[in-house]
């Protein structure tokens, strides 16, 4: 069905096999751990979009782009600012 996809094999949790798996693994778990401090909470599974979001926002150094864009074709649209609401309707929103 894809003739081009490779399938690499390597012993789970070992490093040095999987060494970018656990890279990134320890990545998200740092950013984690980041994110409940600044929000003083140990509820970390309400982190995980927020981490999800960041690190698929990131430049990739191999690829030069974001792991968002190299899937979607465009940057990640996050916020009221890159809503399709109208100049005149995000000026005139307030906050409680």
């Amino acid at each position: 069905m894809w003739p081009g996809m490779k399938l690499v094999n390597g012993k789970p949790r070992h490093s040095q096999s999987q060494g970018s798996v656990e890279r990134s693994n320890q990545d998200v778990r740092d950013m984690l751990v980041a994110w409940m401090a600044d929000n003083n909470t140990e509820k970390w599974s309400e982190g995980l979009r927020f981490i999800q979001s960041k690190k698929n926002r990131a430049l990739h150094s191999v690829i030069k782009t974001s792991p968002y864009e190299a899937m979607f074709g465009s940057a990640q649209k996050i916020g009221l600012a890159d809503s399709s609401l109208s100049s005149d309707m995000y000026s005139s929103i307030e906050t409680e």
